[in-house]
């Protein structure tokens, strides 16, 4: 039918469809080996048949009442014909296609709304009120405007709301695809479901449990599914006329010349299986193709549709980036060398959990350099770390901590640190006894290959590749830069990325939008089609995309455009193909050229040539 109940996978189609498959298969084999009695066979495929043309038939026909005339009604047509001409293989072969083409796109509306349960999950349950200057734990439900809740290191912040007490480093990842922790302090705007890394505070609610951004992004995911109607089958197009005429020509065919076999000839030849298989198999044989390349597509629709598409709308973090802070430069001052900062930094951070630390050891780990253990360790939640090696004492973090321990940043330092920022870097100052003597520069890194990853996506057919990222404006400009991405808007919500695509799908065009994290699941329920990230997505991000990337290659989503623009191409071919011939076989059968069973075999070989056309996607690179 042209479209399907919302309702995910009906368990007794499962049963029918295994029944029907099996009987298929048993009564397929008999015939091929020609196992006595030989009629084992026909009884076989007939009762397949008969079961699932039931279910079709009852399903087209409760379609049609509702206006909604298809494919599946000229399958009607081809089933019970091919019976009542002896076809019984054939009649069946069409039931487990049209069926095993339902069940498909059931299961990834299963899988859609599956996300939406996983991203909910992910949200904490409680908050740790202060009432009657006592801390209480309650359900988020119970948690009013203006209450304060108490938040401490390693937890999820539960609530929107403003910092009133205390501060730290909160990663924002979920909310805004940030790839460094944010800075929070007295009078800063947090969101809830994301993760305070250190530092502990007390938070003002300022938005009740229903109206928090991250309620904002489950329900925008549920309003982007249950609005993104069903794509048309091409095969659906064709049904609305193709059939009408078929019944009027056999209907003429009858009244003129009287003649049973000729009218059953008409019938016979113009059973729509070639265009009933026309679509599904094109479709499977490019399902398997994509999966043997490392690319998951769940259903049909997405791969029908992924090739229409025309404009790639792509993510920041961890999509085009890695996701992961690494050191990118380390200028040395005061006539050390850049090794000899590393080792300070490295040395100062050993007992650090932040992600920035993890980057300076990581790459002192890469270039060997040895480390040892500081005599003290102190964190300063929002600036950085102070230690004790030897009696020196070694401050690695910010500019406001080397404030607050009198060291006081020059012009040149200042402006160094400001031009970082402005480059999408995180400056991490190092000194030694008071002395600055060098900064690490910090920043997300563009993953391998990106570049030629999207020119080879306009060369699949994007118009425009954009990117649409929480991050800060500049930091967004100067990763676009080296991507080579046409368009970047910075600092945006997940709902702001939901209206970027709207407007793109009101002027016409095609979306599909490439993310991996919680806050672009919005936008990958509100694209055409979405690709998420195997390896480096989120499951809610892979529950509410149409399409996983397998591995963390952009590269594939050119590779898949491709793929989709040459599965309906032989979807438009196997449908022209199939209407020729029966255009044809049509006017030879109403001259009584043809007899039924000359048209039960030209009917087979059209169907087998749509079949070996739709098999050339297999072994496609």
């Amino acid at each position: 039918m042209a479209c399907h109940d919302e309702g995910g996978i009906d368990r007794r189609d499962i049963v029918i469809f295994g029944f029907c498959l099996a009987l298929t298969v048993a009564g397929g084999l008999l015939q091929l080996t020609g196992f006595q009695p030989t009629y084992w066979g026909s009884i076989l495929a007939l009762a397949a048949a008969s079961i699932g043309g039931a279910v079709i038939t009852a399903k087209s026909v409760r379609a049609l009442l509702h206006g909604a005339f298809g494919v599946d009604i000229l399958a009607s047509i081809a089933i019970w014909i091919s019976v009542l001409v002896g076809e019984y293989l054939a009649a069946a072969i069409v039931v487990i296609m049209l069926n095993g083409g339902e069940l498909v796109e059931d299961y990834a509306s299963e899988r859609s709304s599956k996300a939406i349960e996983k991203l909910m999950r992910s949200a904490p349950l409680t908050a740790r009120v202060l009432r009657n200057w006592q801390e209480v734990e309650v359900d988020l439900e119970e948690v009013t405007v203006g209450d304060i809740v108490i938040v401490r290191p390693g937890e999820k912040i539960p609530v929107d709301g403003v910092v009133m007490k205390g501060g730290g480093l909160v990663n924002q990842a979920s909310i805004t695809g940030e790839s460094s922790p944010s800075e929070k302090s007295v009078g800063s705007q947090v969101f809830g479901n994301t993760l305070l890394e250190d530092g502990a505070f007390d938070i003002r609610v300022t938005k009740a449990h229903g109206e928090t951004v991250f309620a904002q992004i489950v329900k925008q995911v549920e309003e982007a599914q249950s609005r993104k109607a069903p794509v048309e089958r091409v095969a659906d197009r064709y049904a609305r006329w193709f059939a009408p005429i078929i019944l009027s020509i056999a209907t003429v065919t009858w009244l003129v010349t009287g003649n049973i076999l000729t009218t059953a000839a008409v019938l016979v030849i113009s059973c729509p299986c070639s265009l009933t298989l026309a679509t599904p198999i094109a479709v499977v044989a490019g399902l398997d193709n994509s999966a043997r390349n490392g690319v998951l597509i769940r259903g049909g629709t997405s791969l029908e549709e992924v090739g229409r598409c025309d404009i790639v709308i792509i993510d920041k973090t961890g999509t085009v980036t890695l996701g992961k802070p690494e050191v990118v430069d380390i200028k040395a001052l005061g006539g050390r060398g850049a090794e000899d900062v590393l080792r300070l930094a490295g040395t100062a951070e050993q007992r650090s959990e932040h992600s920035l630390a993890k980057a300076i050891l990581d790459k002192a780990r890469e270039l060997g350099i040895p480390l040892e253990d500081p005599d003290e360790f102190h964190v300063k939640p929002g600036y950085g770390v102070v230690t004790e090696l030897d009696g020196h004492r070694i401050l690695v973090g910010n500019l406001k901590l080397m404030r607050e321990y009198g060291i006081e940043a020059d012009e040149e330092l200042t402006s160094y640190v400001d031009a970082e920022s402005v480059l999408g870097r995180t400056a991490v100052l190092v000194t030694e006894d008071s002395r600055v003597v060098g900064i690490i520069s910090i920043a997300d890194t563009l993953r391998k290959g990106v570049k030629n990853s999207v020119s080879d996506m306009r060369r699949a057919g994007a118009r425009k590749v954009i990117m649409l990222t929480g991050d800060k404006p500049q930091a967004a400009k100067e990763v676009a830069r080296q991507a080579g991405i046409d368009d970047v808007y910075g600092d945006l919500l997940p709902g702001d990325k939901v209206k970027h695509i709207e407007d793109y799908r009101k002027r016409g065009r095609r979306v599909i939008a490439v993310g991996d994290g919680i806050n672009d699941a919005p936008a990958l329920a509100t694209a055409n089609v979405g690709i998420a990230m195997g390896v480096a997505g989120t499951d809610v991000a892979m529950e509410t995309a149409g399409i996983v990337l397998m591995t963390d290659d952009l590269s594939k989503v050119a590779r898949t455009m491709r793929l989709g623009r040459r599965v309906l191409s032989i979807v438009k071919l196997n449908v022209v193909f199939a209407l020729c011939v029966n255009i044809l076989g049509l006017l030879l059968s109403a001259l009584g050229f043809v007899t039924p069973v000359m048209a039960s075999i030209i009917h087979e070989g059209n169907a087998l040539i749509v079949v070996f056309n739709s098999l050339r996607l297999v072994g496609q690179r």
